[in-house]
């Protein structure tokens, strides 16, 4: 009786996104029975829209006054998917209000679920926690792939010398090496290796695909002065460490001071030696000051809808939020619920437009630092408003001192790109189809699930690089070359001077001398790019055959540390 009170008033916080899952059972020092809450708040969210459509039709609240929407729904849960049924006293009167319509509710809940076209268990597609390889990343800080595989063979493991085709989750008992990332391993769905060795020490890290492909895209050099915008809870800014070679220094700015201190102790166990951490916005920070003076690159991945996310429960608490709210005005109404469901749909259509300019507002503060070369950018969303529609806007409010970074540095070897369709037009850069494609091809998106997804998360990354004040954007779709500064030059000219440092020094120099810093900076260009390559080829040997050259990244649960 008590569990179901206590469980009813973890799904209200959630509805109120006052914690996460995790948060608000394994960690909350008030449940005693965790493992059995954790499980029963995930099913009952997971099966959520049957059991709303059960509870609508069979109009249990308005029979049953005493009943709370979330009370009835964990009740419901039990009555109607547990062989056990609810678990509490038949005297419990919330029990007997429950299954005083028993016969009825059964009956509702065969029809909700052809109505919503669930499976035999109730859940609906895309509700359940879809069967998705176990990423694990080789913490390069520690040791090599090779080692952790020989370790995982010596245990029993069978290595596959490639991945399955087509493409598909290793068989039991199996694992292989990823063929994008060549420092991530891929195991069956569902390992659990949380009390391996491997993963007690640091040496993995357990973490979504998609995840990494942020720091691999922005791989600064080992010498680099590095910002993580929105960093907790820590395993992107424990890769770009591990990119690193615990050199350089890299900032770790969070406002959560929680998911600040869990970024400590992660980037900690992972052996990461030049991160320090800042409880601070990202927005506030001064771009003056001489340690933010030489800041080369910046990693952001900041607050969006999670719409991508289908491999962690949490992102069950957004829905759910929505869905109880939307559910309590039908509940109420008198006129069918068409203008509720259109107010409905208006306000996540407002959500995401605020959501968007809080990223172009992220990135457009980045591109503020002096001396900044390089920004990735990320969400975990499958929404344009948050993806295309924000490069298309920072490219109309920065180019051409900004320029996407073309697909050739941009994880070259992954099949997905942007959606052309959502470019929007950009004076001077994008007119036709064909400049739409160009800009798309430079982003990378994954989509969630399978078969007919990616085999993990949906995830947005587009890179963005500062391009010299005389040299034209690399990446202009309009291939004869605009107009800049009075300047116009060819599609060939514009390559050869392009170049991603300022280049004020060259202003106000003779033509013969501008021809020779010019090639002093192509020189340099060729060595910097050297360098940041054997960053690769050295340290992160079993990379470079993965992403062309990039680096590699992280995301983890901000309970457990792990992307679940």
């Amino acid at each position: 009786m008590n569990f179901y009170k206590q469980a009813a008033d973890i799904l209200d916080r959630l509805g109120k996104k006052e914690g996460s899952i995790k948060g608000l059972t394994l960690g909350n020092a008030e449940v005693t029975d965790k493992k059995r809450m954790y499980a029963v708040i995930c099913e009952t969210l997971k099966h959520n829209t049957t059991l709303s459509l059960v509870l609508q039709e069979s109009k249990l609240l308005a029979l049953e006054k005493k009943l709370t929407r979330s009370l009835a729904l964990l009740l419901l849960h039990d009555l109607l998917l547990q062989s056990r049924g609810i678990q509490a006293s038949d005297a419990w009167p919330m029990k007997q209000a429950v299954m005083r319509h028993k016969a009825r509710l059964k009956a509702e809940f065969v029809k909700a679920k052809i109505k919503v076209g669930a499976k035999k268990d109730g859940l609906i597609e895309g509700e359940d926690e879809l069967l998705l390889p176990r990423y694990v990343r080789v913490n390069l800080l520690m040791k090599t792939p090779q080692q952790v595989i020989d370790a995982f063979i010596a245990d029993g493991w069978t290595f596959l010398p490639v991945p399955p085709s087509p493409p598909a989750p290793p068989p039991a008992n199996t694992f292989h090496r990823d063929e994008h990332l060549d420092f991530m391993l891929v195991f069956p769905p569902k390992s659990d290796l949380h009390l391996h060795p491997l993963y007690v020490s640091g040496v993995l890290i357990l973490q979504d695909k998609a995840s990494c492909f942020p720091a691999a895209i922005l791989a600064p050099p080992k010498n680099a002065y590095v910002i993580d915008g929105c960093a907790a809870p820590g395993n992107k800014t424990s890769q770009l460490a591990m990119g690193m070679g615990n050199g350089g220094k890299i900032i770790a700015c969070d406002l959560d001071l929680r998911r600040l201190n869990i970024l400590k102790r992660l980037t900690t166990k992972a052996g990461c030696t030049n991160i320090t951490a800042l409880n601070t916005s990202f927005l506030t920070l001064d771009t003056t000051t001489p340690d933010n003076s030489k800041v080369s690159h910046i990693l952001l991945d900041p607050s969006c809808s999670g719409s991508g996310i289908i491999n962690r429960l949490d992102h069950l608490v957004d829905a759910y939020a929505e869905e109880q709210e939307q559910a309590t005005i039908l509940e109420t109404t008198t006129t069918g619920g068409a203008a509720e469901r259109a107010a409905a749909e208006e306000k996540k259509k407002e959500r995401l437009l605020s959501l968007g300019e809080f990223q172009v507002e992220c990135v457009s503060k980045a591109m503020t630092f002096p001396n900044v070369r390089k920004i990735s950018y990320s969400t975990c969303s499958i929404y344009a408003e948050e993806n295309e529609h924000v490069v298309t806007t920072l490219l109309k409010k920065h180019w051409p001192t900004w320029k996407l970074t073309p697909r050739a540095k941009v994880l070259p070897t992954w099949h997905r790109r942007g959606y052309p369709s959502e470019v929007c037009d950009i004076p001077g850069l994008v007119a036709t189809d064909e400049d739409r494609a160009k800009i798309a091809d430079c982003v990378v998106r994954a989509v969630p699930g399978g078969p007919e997804g990616d085999l993990m998360n949906g995830f947005f990354v587009a890179c963005f690089e500062r391009v010299g004040k005389n040299s034209l954007p690399g990446l202009s779709p309009v291939w004869k070359g605009p107009s800049i500064g009075g300047i116009k030059r060819t599609h060939e000219e514009a390559d050869e001077m392009d170049d991603t440092t300022t280049d004020a020094a060259t202003e106000g120099t003779s033509p013969a001398k501008k021809k020779k810093k010019n090639k002093k900076k192509k020189k340099k260009s060729a060595t910097t790019n050297s360098e940041e390559t054997s960053v690769t080829a050295g340290d992160f040997a079993s990379t470079a055959a993965g992403v062309g050259g990039e680096g590699g990244g992280v995301e983890d649960d901000e309970a457990s540390g792990d992307d679940e």
